[in-house]
């Protein structure tokens, strides 16, 4: 999967929740300046898991603070369409 890729399903799922999408750059944090709770990113964990078709561990998933990590993430777990 391309990085353009990565970058346009992820912005979808995030402004899903509410977020604005010009508020989406790399080192955006989720907790501190999206003000994301637990709640709010077990959802976007369960989006991104569907959308992408990974399987992110608890352990991985807790290391992954902004969108920039998130992305690098699935750019190495998910395969080119």
């Amino acid at each position: 999967m391309i990085v353009e890729q990565i970058d346009h399903r992820l912005h979808d799922i995030i402004s899903s929740m509410g977020v604005s999408p010009s508020a989406l750059k790399d080192d955006t944090n989720f907790s501190r300046d999206l003000g994301l709770d637990s709640l709010d990113i077990t959802d976007l964990l369960l989006q991104v898991e569907t959308t992408f078709g990974v399987r992110i561990s608890d352990e991985d998933w807790w290391q992954l603070q902004t969108v920039g990590q998130l992305k690098e993430y699935l750019a190495q777990e998910t395969q080119f369409d």
